[in-house]
């Protein structure tokens, strides 16, 4: 073995020299390239690859709902993403175009008519579970701390020591009142520590298709891309996905009476808060202006509010979600489905899609209807066209 060592050793170290040679040579080079500038400019944010995710979920939970939590981490987070089939892209998504003004051009009834057409056709085809790679998904359960007991304090840092998952507001107390505030301080923590493509904004009594929804969501970020890359796009478009509501009068009492809402006497459209989908940059805008932002006590409301203004935001109004103060009727096309309990999600989990509606009381009302959003009439009249 000695003498093996001693002939490689004798027959390279000649080889070896000049290689030593040259990598000192390039390093020497590259001290002095490195240094004709040695000041120091900001670049940007830079940010590790453990806290680069494609889609963050904020989960808005109150410190005493474990058990939802638990239900949550049981089901649907174990959905992974996934490509279902190849024929997604093309069928289901639509990138709306700009006007000649820069304004972009949101989809008419007929077009969101027929997206659901063809999601229900979709639904029948055989599938494929493919896993994506690189496709990383980040829940945060969200929870103010602030005036807590040290009793509760202790169990959701326990909590955050097994799950990993908790998004811990200190400058938060944790209500109903403090809606608003906890969805601007947790816009604002996600967005200086992590690096994402699209957040979705979820109750904890929301249970989501997420696998679908992932593959949506990825489906729509490719095209989105090809197509302004095809069409040499006015700017960049923004994502505002959810089930929109315009019609909507300003409360005037109870736990959610506005007392500096002056805009109108209809609040603008805006996503229904059981779940909605921004992409970064509105997140973004939201975090960097909170100071400046009003306070609604409705938290959807406000963000429908804040991002008013913009022209370059798709409003994707989509009826697959299922996002109002009570559950419509049961429909298999339904990707987020609100107002379910710790029981009722693990049934969606096992395949029982509708278990929540055996449980209502009689006489309790009728389920809300559906509709399709028209965005060529004014808010009031938005949402009379039903699916």
């Amino acid at each position: 073995m000695a003498l093996t060592r001693y002939y490689l050793h004798k027959r390279t170290c000649i080889g070896i020299v000049p290689l030593l040679c040259a990598f000192l040579c390039g390093m020497l080079l590259t001290l002095l390239v490195a240094n004709t500038n040695p000041v120091c400019t900001p670049v940007g944010r830079v940010y590790d690859s453990e806290n680069s995710f494609f889609l963050m979920l904020l989960i808005v939970t109150a410190p005493e709902n474990f058990e939802r939590r638990t239900a949550i981490r049981e089901t649907y987070l174990n959905l992974r993403p996934r490509t279902i089939n190849e024929s997604y892209q093309e069928e289901l998504i639509h990138i709306p175009p700009f006007n000649d003004r820069g304004q972009i051009i949101l989809e008419t009834v007929e077009t969101q008519r027929q997206l659901l057409s063809n999601y229900r056709v979709w639904l029948q085809k055989p599938k494929k579970n493919i896993k994506l790679l690189n496709f990383k998904i980040k829940p945060l359960f969200a929870i103010g701390l602030h005036g807590q007991p040290k009793n509760i304090r202790r169990a959701i840092y326990d909590e955050q020591r097994v799950f990993g998952d908790i998004l811990e507001l200190e400058e938060v107390q944790d209500s109903y009142a403090n809606l608003t505030s906890k969805i601007l301080h947790s816009m604002q923590k996600i967005d200086a520590k992590y690096d994402f493509k699209y957040l979705a904004k979820l109750d904890d009594d929301t249970y989501v298709k997420l696998d679908v929804l992932a593959e949506d969501l990825l489906s729509y970020y490719e095209k989105l891309h090809q197509v302004q890359r095809q069409q040499k796009s006015k700017g960049p478009m923004e994502l505002y996905w959810g089930y929109f509501r315009g019609a909507a009068t300003i409360q005037k009492q109870g736990a959610w009476q506005e007392k500096d809402y002056f805009l109108c006497d209809r609040y603008g459209p805006y996503a229904l808060g059981g779940g909605y989908v921004l992409s970064k940059g509105l997140v973004s805008f939201i975090a960097t202006h909170a100071d400046q932002l009003s306070m609604y006590k409705s938290e959807d409301i406000a963000v429908g509010t804040w991002l008013a203004p913009f022209r370059n935001i798709h409003r994707r109004h989509d009826v697959r979600f299922d996002t109002a103060w009570k559950p419509r009727a049961c429909q298999d096309y339904h990707m987020l489905l609100h107002k379910r309990t710790a029981r009722h999600m693990r049934d969606i989990y096992a395949g029982e899609m509708c278990t929540h509606e055996e449980d209502q009381p009689s006489g309790g009302g009728g389920q809300p209807k559906e509709y399709f959003y028209d965005w060529t009439l004014p808010p009031s009249m938005c949402c009379k066209t039903t699916v």
